[in-house]
Order: C-alpha cells, then sequence, then structure tokens
C-alpha cells in the first residue's frame, strides 16, 4: 500500500514504529483521529502555490502544511466535550 505523501521518504522502520505505536493505543482503547485533509504546498519554483487535497493524495513534488479545514472541523467536534483541568 502506497499513500501520495508528496516527496517525503518513508522508510519501513518509521512505519513499523507507527504500526506498533497504532498498536499500542488500540490495544489501551484509545480513540485515534487522523487526518481528511491537508493544505499543501508546491516546494518548486519562487511562487508558492497551495491547495487542499485528501490526506492520502499528496503529490510527489507538494508537502503537507497544516490541516485542512475538513480535518479542523472534525478536531473541534472531537474535543468539543473536553474540559480545562
Amino acid at each position: 500500500l502506497r499513500l501520495g505523501v508528496g516527496g517525503i521518504g518513508i522508510s519501513d522502520d518509521n512505519v513499523r514504529g507507527e504500526k506498533d505505536l497504532l498498536s499500542e493505543l488500540l490495544g489501551l482503547g484509545q480513540d485515534l483521529l487522523g487526518s481528511v485533509n491537508e493544505v499543501i504546498l508546491d516546494e518548486g519554483g519562487a511562487h508558492v502555490k497551495t491547495q487542499v487535497v485528501k490526506a492520502d493524495a499528496i503529490p510527489d513534488g507538494w508537502m503537507g502544511l497544516d490541516n485542512g479545514p475538513d480535518t479542523t472541523a472534525e478536531q473541534k467536534e472531537f474535543l468539543s466535550d473536553c474540559k480545562t483541568i
């Protein structure tokens, strides 16, 4: 499985580490919230271009810059019942 992650190199060690972390969190009954979409940045040229794409569809030559609007909305909803301690 290869997801579009732009020009970022992902090593097998990174993938193994992430799988281990996910397994541990799921084993503890923790909720996981992923990214739905992202604002991406064109890495080439003097004129910076940005766009919003699905989180698993970052084209080569672009890099993830920040949460997209759908991701931010989902995070706000997920955290809406949190209280300050």
